[in-house]
């Protein structure tokens, strides 16, 4: 100590001295301290005289274990004893009341205990102005520590102020009520001249008004201007309070001796173990309070929550299969073989690693339930994955854990909903998958759907191999053409094409309607839908190629019904459903179906279209007029169709001498083919051979047999080529009530998938040249008189088609 903060010393005299370590008692100062220390209680029972005088010394900071005479402070306080108490185990509790400071001079005794001469020390005030800011500094420290903190009673500033004329016992005062640390406390007992104690006093203000920040800041969770290294070791030390009392470590603990038990049951191969070992690794050393601590546990639940080694028992019975295949579709005999086919191989050869089966037709033909109910009849557990609009790569193989809010792909997701290794997953919708910046979900199905590499398939968020072999995929799509062709190339289509009149008749009579009459509390009086009244529905009130508006519509009129039933009060009786009915219940047609021309007419002609709600009649209409040999083309057409109808208008031009038009006649004529419909998009080359024929009707005058449709591609010299869709746009003509239908020969095989009834009621010719249509659809045509052969001008080229 220096001079100043030592001040003089008064007078000495002999006494007991007890080293005090953890409790700082000042002058005027009372605490109790329990003693056990056999040194020390060695000098209780020498001085057990009432109010018997002890000079308390303090070990330095930093200081552990015994105490030695050269680690006790050179300031002690005298106290004396002001209670006693004997506990249990030879320890005594002592209440001391603190008297003045005193300083140790000399140790004259060390055993039994110690002994010392001390001297009382006066404080001294150097500077009474410099005191009197530093005290007036302390208490505005100390006003603004108790505004900011519930800990300090305002009581306290009222005891303060009234001793702001003694500042040491101020100083002392100060210090005693605020919890400071064992050595800060020390320093200030340590301080005898009254400046540097209260300037220590003023420092340890600061630092409890900056700590108290701190703590408010957390609450808050605010950052703060205080200094960084206090700020944090003040965190440290609350989490460290807060996982202590709340029992955190042990949980940890706790998790990652399940995860491991888990784990163990399971009997993963070793690449899988390995992973999942090190991620409970991971868990078991991270405090529960951590963002990555819950990471790493969504990570371990989905882990497990994987069904691995999971597996149905798979019973395949044909007969079974195919009543609930017949039970739940109506129609689609060639479906149904293809799927009872794949199953018989199956059945031989569990192992076998047969193609992936893709459904390709129009909305609403049963696609999606064709899987649920091959599912349902071999006993394999279904989960449909919706993979329209799907442009991120991720959706698939899953995201990589370094993203926030990362997931598992659809794949693994759907075999966890599935609950076991082996279900039966169809991916929806798969030519509406797109590819953007992020990647190309397409590619990634590549390997989902390899037989041959799927056995390994990797999710990025789990990051170890799982095994797909097992999955019976069964995917579904509208267009073909979009689906990429890799990806095409590994699968096997079975094309659904949509329902003719009678079988859609059949659908409402067997599913749909008890169905909508079940759902609509009809059941006790069901409503008796008449096969008329059906019809009507399907031809005037549908336009598609499955069922679905045909539900939609039946649904409408139920609830109608149902309504009239509970209005009327009465009880339901059950009533007829014909055709004025539905008229009254769904209003006017909403189509007029597939509408053909209804009379011999020229220029005007039948085609046939190809559409995603399948089939239709297309009229093409040709118009001349006087003009300058141009030709206009109008209906929203796409590049190929304008491309068709050029390569027509060229033919029929080279034709003009045979259909008894001149060509200078040409020259002075400007020609107008129209599609109706115009704001529908138009696109295709099948339109070719429609309008060729239009247009040779229009240039010779011969009308167009009105019950012909035709479809197929025209070239400049009049081949015409094959097309597709042709089951579809022979329903359509049936539909329509169309007599003739015109095809190209190379679609001729194409007559099998087409239903019997259908083939029955429609006389269809196969051609593969225009001039056959001419003769079939052109009335009068076979019998015009054939021109003269026309010399063959300088310039003229014959046209050939590429090799």
């Amino acid at each position: 100590m220096d001079n100043e903060e030592r001040g003089s010393v008064i007078a000495d005299e002999t006494v007991p001295v007890l080293p005090l370590q953890s409790t700082v008692i000042y002058p005027q100062g009372v605490a109790t301290v329990q003693i056990g220390i056999e040194e020390n209680i060695a000098l209780l029972k020498s001085n057990a005289e009432p109010d018997t005088r002890i000079a308390l010394a303090f070990s330095d900071a930093g200081v552990a274990g015994e105490v030695r005479r050269e680690t006790l402070s050179r300031v002690a306080v005298m106290s004396r004893v002001l209670d006693r108490l004997k506990l249990p185990g030879n320890s005594y509790q002592i209440t001391f009341q603190g008297l003045r400071r005193v300083e140790i001079l000399e140790i004259v005794q060390e055993r039994p205990y110690y002994r010392a001469r001390v001297g009382e020390v006066a404080e001294t005030v150097r500077d009474p102005f410099k005191v009197n800011v530093y005290v007036q500094k302390a208490i505005n420290l100390f006003e603004r520590l108790v505004g900011s903190s519930n800990n300090y009673p305002k009581e306290l500033i009222h005891i303060l102020k009234m001793n702001v004329d003694s500042p040491g016992r101020f100083a002392d005062l100060l210090c005693s009520s605020i919890n400071f640390e064992y050595a800060e406390k020390q320093r200030v007992l340590q301080a005898v001249g009254i400046e540097p104690r209260l300037q220590r006093v003023i420092e340890l203000l600061r630092s409890e008004l900056d700590r108290v920040k701190v703590a408010q800041e957390v609450e808050k969770r605010a950052k703060g201007d205080i200094e960084e290294s206090r700020r944090e070791y003040f965190l440290r030390q609350q989490l460290k309070t807060i996982q202590k009392e709340l029992g955190d470590d042990d949980l940890s603990r706790r998790d990652a001796d399940d995860y491991s038990e888990k784990l163990d049951a399971l009997g993963l191969p070793e690449e899988v173990v390995r992973e999942a070992e090190r991620e409970i690794e991971r868990l078991r050393h991270i405090q529960p309070s951590s963002s990555e601590y819950q990471v790493i546990k969504t990570y371990l639940d989905r882990f497990f929550a994987l069904p691995w080694g999971v597996e149905t028992d798979e019973d395949i019975d044909l007969r079974r299969v195919r009543t609930a295949l017949d039970d739940g579709h109506f129609g689609l005999e060639k479906v149904k073989e293809r799927i009872l086919e794949f199953l018989a191989v199956r059945k031989l050869n569990p192992a076998h690693k047969g193609p992936i089966l893709c459904f390709a037709g129009p909305p609403g033909v049963g696609k999606t339930s064709l899987g649920k109910a091959i599912a349902e009849a071999i006993g394999r557990n279904f989960f449909r994955i919706s993979v329209g609009g799907v442009r991120d790569e991720a959706e698939i193989r899953g995201h990589r854990r370094t993203y926030v809010g990362a997931l598992p792909g659809k794949i693994l997701n759907g075999l966890t909903r599935a609950g076991c290794m082996n279900p039966l997953l169809m991916l929806d919708e798969i030519d509406k998958i797109g590819s953007d910046h992020r990647g190309d979900p397409a590619a990634a199905l590549l390997e989902v759907l390899d037989p041959e590499q799927n056995n390994s398939f990797t999710d990025h968020y789990f990051n170890v191999p799982f095994d797909l072999s097992k999955v019976l995929f069964v995917v579904t799509a509208n267009y073909l053409h979009d689906i990429p062709r890799p990806l095409l190339d590994r699968l096997e289509v079975i094309s659904i094409e949509g329902y003719t009149e009678n079988e859609k008749l059949q659908i409402g009579r067997r599913h749909l309607i008890p169905k909508v009459v079940r759902e609509h509390g009809l059941s006790s009086a069901p409503p008796d839908f008449q096969d008329a009244a059906i019809l009507e529905v399907v031809r005037h009130f549908t336009r598609e190629a499955g069922v679905r508006n045909l539900q939609r519509s039946l649904e409408k009129v139920a609830r109608k019904i149902a309504r009239e039933q509970v209005e009327s009060g009465a009880e339901a009786a059950p009533i007829a459903v014909d055709v004025d009915q539905i008229q009254t219940y769904l209003g006017p047609p909403r189509y007029l179906h597939d509408e053909a021309v209804d009379h011999d007419e020229v220029g005007v002609a039948n085609g046939l279209a190809w559409t995603a709600s399948g089939g239709e009649v297309l009229v093409i209409e040709a118009l001349k007029m006087k003009g300058k040999g141009k030709l206009v083309i109008t209906g929203k057409l796409g590049e190929v169709m304008k491309e068709s109808v050029q390569a027509a208008h060229s033919f029929t031009r080279s034709r003009a001498e045979k259909l008894g038009v001149r060509l200078d006649d040409l020259e002075n004529m400007d020609l107008h083919i129209h599609f109706p419909a115009g704001a529908v998009p138009k696109d295709g080359p099948s339109a070719g051979v429609t309008v060729t024929l239009a247009l040779a009707s229009l240039l010779s005058g011969f009308p167009i047999r009105s019950d012909v449709a035709m479809t197929g591609e025209v070239t400049l010299r009049g081949k015409v080529l094959p097309v597709g869709g042709i089951k579809d746009k022979l329903l359509a003509a049936y539909r329509a009530g169309i007599r003739m239908v015109v095809l190209p020969k190379a679609n001729e095989k194409d007559l099998v998938e087409v239903p019997d009834e259908v083939r029955e009621a429609l006389e269809v010719h196969a051609i593969d040249h225009v001039d056959a249509l001419f003769e079939l659809a052109l009335i009068g045509y076979d019998s015009a008189p054939e021109p003269p052969p026309p010399d063959v001008e300088a310039g003229d080229a014959t046209v050939t088609p590429p090799a």
